[in-house]
């Protein structure tokens, strides 16, 4: 009898356990994952008017914990805990050049001098410990003031879904509207700046990252027409399914999607061309 009961409450416990893993979400909302859970438990069209639950991505973020060397391989600068953000330039034999801000005192800003061990914050939030002792560049907006670590850290230390390009190729994959309603998720979680400067198009864009130009263009931009997405414009390899790339000026290529009319890749690639000659 009591035999009885106790197997009766070890099942109810490992159901009990066994549904909790099944409702389980990921800590980070816009990871991978997400999309693939969304894409399988809701409406293959997404519209501007689905609720937000994540803050937007400015920037790629640490996965799991980071060292940041002096170089590839080199000496470690800081430690960083999961999900800091940071910017990275292209990736080099698996290793990315990386600049992340912390912020710093009143006292800091005039004297950026900075030892080993002190634990550093970014934006207000416990973000890891410096290894060594430094100076550090120092800037101000009169609001906040901040430190830059610039350094080198390995691939694999970047979640991958915070890279732009991986997330694009992977959200394209999966969902299979491309009118600026069903692309607004992707927009807002990237906190896409809107360019209406190449009439009739729009783009939706971020810039590089700033590390290996103090000037940076456009990373990354979705080209719109007639509120339809036509194509990819990027400066760093992505890719895009059953899309037709087109090479542009200064390193630019446009992926073209698939039906698009050859007049119109034509009028955009002229537009662009002549636009982006012009920008210092």
């Amino acid at each position: 009898m009591h035999l009885n009961k106790h197997l009766s409450c070890l099942i109810l416990a490992v159901l009990l356990v066994s549904c909790d893993l099944k409702n389980k979400t990921s800590k980070y909302d816009n990871e991978e994952d997400v999309a693939k859970r969304e894409s399988k438990n809701s409406p293959a069209k997404t519209t501007a008017k689905t609720p937000r639950t994540t803050a937007p991505v400015v920037g790629e973020r640490i996965n799991g914990a980071a060292t940041v060397m002096t170089a590839p391989g080199g000496d470690p600068i800081v430690s960083l805990l999961d999900y800091i953000p940071l910017r990275c330039a292209p990736v080099k034999k698996d290793w990315y050049p990386v600049s992340v801000d912390f912020d710093i005192t009143k006292e800091e800003y005039s004297k950026p001098i900075f030892h080993k061990g002190r634990k550093i914050k970014v934006n207000g939030v416990d973000a890891g410990v410096l290894q060594r002792d430094m100076k550090f560049p120092v800037s101000t907006n009169g609001e906040r003031m901040w430190a830059t670590i610039d350094g080198y850290t390995e691939k694999k230390s970047i979640r991958s879904g915070t890279v732009i390009e991986t997330a694009l190729s992977s959200y394209l994959k999966q969902h299979t509207g491309r009118s600026t309603a069903d692309m607004e998720p992707f927009i807002h979680n990237f906190k896409l700046e809107e360019e209406t400067t190449l009439k009739p198009y729009v783009l939706y864009f971020n810039y590089e990252s700033g590390i290996d130009d103090p000037s940076p263009l456009y990373r990354l931009a979705l080209v719109f027409q007639g509120k339809q997405l036509i194509g990819v414009l990027h400066a760093r390899p992505v890719q895009v399914q059953d899309g037709t790339p087109r090479r542009l000026q200064r390193g630019f290529t446009v992926n073209y999607l698939h039906g698009i009319d050859n007049s119109l890749k034509e009028d955009f690639a002229k537009k662009f061309n002549k636009f982006i000659l012009s920008v210092d």
